[in-house]
């Protein structure tokens, strides 16, 4: 229950992007102490509340990095920012987690469906909050199941 209304205060804080610091703060000192202390900036970015001044990727910098460890592809976008996007991730999600022949784990369910690690979460909760995904486990370890 706490992922979930975790999980509806970044959507909050992502549709209401006129919020200031010090009205998050006054959340923060209120009923959603606990919530706003699990919240990093990067969850919020990452729903896709980043800012529109962002560079451009030509603009940015090139990365030095020597890591000769293969690169995770790139994930295939999703639109989970409309109603409609949601409604449409979340049944392939649900048909994805419904073909399963056991439970599965969400980065499974990302490699299907597309989309970020927080969206496939993000939309795993509301289907459990729906009644129509259970789930098992902790962590690393969760796993989930069509009901």
């Amino acid at each position: 229950m706490e992922a979930v209304e975790r999980d509806v205060f970044i959507n909050l804080v992502c549709e209401n992007p006129q919020l200031t610091l010090a009205e998050l703060t006054r959340l923060g000192k209120g009923k959603f102490a606990n919530l706003l202390s699990t919240v990093s900036v990067g969850d919020i970015i990452e729903a896709g509340g980043s800012s529109p001044t962002a560079p451009d990727e030509a603009e940015a910098k090139p990365s030095r990095t020597k890591n000769t460890a293969k690169a995770k592809p790139k994930a295939k976008p999703v639109n989970t920012r409309t109603p409609e996007g949601r409604r449409a991730y979340d049944a392939a999600v649900l048909s994805i987690v419904g073909e399963a022949d056991r439970a599965i784990k969400a980065p499974e369910i990302t490699a299907k469906v597309g989309g970020t690690a927080l969206q496939v979460r993000k939309s795993l909760a509301r289907l459990i909050e729906l009644g129509k995904v259970t789930w098992e486990g902790k962590a690393r370890g969760m796993r989930y199941s069509a009901v």
